[in-house]
């Protein structure tokens, strides 16, 4: 007797069906012309590594989640919750042969062992873009345009998502000018990026066994409730972190995507290794969480590697964009179409309608072929439902004439045409 196995996917884990690469298609496809248009060079790392790696830098928000587990060789090592630190490898061991500054992406399988919630996975895929080597808010601007060009080709405009931008540093200087101890700064970052979660009674209550008077976390509260950057100048007072954050509202005028941008003090970030500016993008419905998220991390070279590199970068996974994309769209209920599907009558034809597949590749067009003979009507109800544009039929009375039937799948109408006149265009006026 065969024993019974569980074939479904363990939880929070995903299976990707024919169908489900229609989108998958679409979102691979924004991320690598947005990443070639502006100028990012691809690379890729390993999915297993140390331990170590991420461990030692990791703040408290995925600390526990990390996959880990002992090799053969009992090598503490890990599957990677980001992508980040192996970035940060790869970059130090080539960066003499990178332009400088360097602009990188990559996609890739990340894991992390959380709570599966809609649009969020134990496993996803990410987009990465980093910019190491410049110093100036430039390099934040330039990243969320790429990200913007990405949201743009998916079909989404300003209506749909705005990116909400704050700074750390703007932050950590403000709760020192209010009175707020350095050893406290790091466990309230991490209160306020619960914000938009809890109610606002247990968070003030949280903020107050941190030792934060009722004083300090009313003024706290205006700043966190704050948009205008005008407005939270005179209640931080000047500096270069709010000068960063209007160098940016500048510059994303000048890129064109000014009216995405919403200044937010309570943007966080979960990863201690941020630095500055930090953003993070969001439906405008507010049905999902965040889109993407980054943000400047300048000293996280330095810790890991001893040399100090400035740069920043962000994360875009595939699950909260792929809900998102469905809530607009629709979803999307069968597998991509195919331009031609080619079939033939017996044997005798099985060589001739390999050769006119091969001559379709040639001219550029993409083809299925049935891999043994059916009698016409098997064959077109195949074709139907490969989703085939035209099904082209080679059967042995039209053959002897030299030519095959090709019947438009969604008009029905069908013709024969002469295998000698199969050109490009006589085959995109079948289309």
């Amino acid at each position: 007797m065969v024993e019974k196995i569980d074939l479904s996917p363990l939880r929070g884990m995903r299976d990707f069906f024919p169908k489900d690469w229609v989108f998958r298609k679409k979102l691979l496809q924004a991320f690598e012309n947005a990443s070639e248009k502006c100028g990012f060079l691809r690379y890729d790392t390993c999915v297993v590594d140390a331990y170590e790696l991420f461990e030692r830098k990791s703040g408290e928000e995925i600390s526990d989640q990390i996959y880990d587990f002992h090799d053969k060789s009992d090598r503490h090592i890990a599957l990677r919750p980001e992508i980040t630190p192996t970035m940060v490898r790869l970059y130090s061991a080539d960066k003499e042969n990178l332009p400088y500054p360097a602009k990188i992406w990559a996609f890739g399988q990340c894991f992390r062992y959380e709570r599966p919630t809609k649009g969020r996975y134990r496993e996803h895929y990410q987009w990465n873009i980093d910019i190491m080597g410049e110093k100036s808010v430039s390099a934040e601007a330039w990243i969320l345009y790429t990200a913007v060009m990405v949201m743009k080709e998916l079909g989404f405009s300003e209506e749909d998502f705005c990116i909400r931008v704050s700074s750390r540093a703007l932050l950590s200087g403000y709760l020192s000018k209010i009175g707020v101890p350095e050893d406290v700064h790091a466990p309230l970052m991490t209160l306020i990026d619960k914000k938009e979660k809890v109610e606002e009674s247990w968070l003030k209550e949280e903020m107050t066994h941190l030792g934060l008077s009722s004083t300090q976390i009313d003024s706290l509260f205006v700043l966190l409730d704050t948009h205008d950057i005008e407005k939270i100048q005179e209640i931080t007072g000047p500096s270069e972190d709010v000068q960063q954050l209007k160098d940016l509202e500048r510059f994303a005028k000048a890129l064109g995507y000014i009216h995405y941008l919403k200044i937010d003090p309570s943007i966080i970030r979960g990863l201690s290794y941020y630095t500055g500016i930090v953003f993070e993008a969001f439906d405008r419905k507010g049905q999902f969480r965040a889109l993407f998220g980054g943000g400047r991390y300048d000293h996280l070279f330095s810790r890991m590697t001893g040399k100090d590199i400035p740069a920043c970068g962000m994360g875009f996974g595939d699950g909260v964009i792929r809900e998102l994309y469905y809530a607009k769209f629709g979803e999307n209920k069968t597998f991509a179409s195919v331009p031609f599907y080619i079939g033939y009558f017996d044997d005798s034809l099985q060589e001739a309608a390999m050769q006119l597949a091969q001559k379709l590749n040639a001219l550029a067009f993409a083809c299925d072929f049935a891999l043994s003979p059916q009698n016409p009507k098997k064959f077109f109800t195949a074709a139907n439902k490969r989703h085939a544009q035209v099904a082209v039929y080679l059967a042995p009375e039209e053959y002897e004439k030299g030519e095959a039937v090709f019947k438009n799948m969604e008009t029905g109408n069908q013709e024969r045409i002469s295998l000698n006149a199969i050109t490009e265009e006589a085959l995109l006026k079948l289309l």
